[in-house]
């Protein structure tokens, strides 16, 4: 086994990392059905001249959702920096596999292999698989009080 058998993992791993850059797209993606619904009853109140408890009721669902998207934002922010710093750890092991590429791996350096294929993958799918939990779960209690409430100003 060589060293340069591993550059394309390492590679990927890279990728993978600088690629979470995506996870942020979840506000968008993820919560988009939530978006449209609150838009959809705010149309709906909007012809309502009067306050109502309707009204209120949107009104605190809008300002939960503000606070899901500023948390959402902060834990994005602290799972960037996570990866960040693995895809500079990748880089630089990549960059000593490019001059060590036809060099065997000696007995002695063999464990490294298991870091190198660890680091490649699991903290990037981790840290995807758990932003988009945490976000599906808080957002799935605010789209069924959307709901909810898009029935009653249904009503109305």
């Amino acid at each position: 086994m060589k060293y340069g058998d591993f550059s394309s993992l390492v590679q990927l791993g890279v990728g993978l990392h600088v690629g979470t850059a995506i996870l942020q797209l979840y506000g968008e993606i993820g919560a988009e059905p939530l978006v449209r619904t609150l838009a959809r009853i705010k149309g709906l109140l909007a012809d309502q001249p009067e306050p109502s408890d309707l009204r209120d009721q949107y009104e605190q669902l809008a300002s939960d959702y503000d606070i899901f998207k500023i948390r959402l934002f902060n834990e994005y922010k602290k799972y960037i920096k996570i990866n960040a710093g693995v895809a500079i750890g990748l880089v630089v092991t990549l960059t000593i596999i490019a001059f060590k590429s036809d060099d065997p791996i000696d007995d002695y350096w063999t464990m490294i292999t298991v870091p190198i294929v660890g680091l490649s993958i699991l903290p990037a799918v981790c840290t995807f698989a758990a932003l988009w939990h945490d976000a599906s779960r808080l957002v799935a209690p605010m789209k069924a009080r959307a709901d909810k409430l898009e029935e009653g100003a249904l009503k109305l």
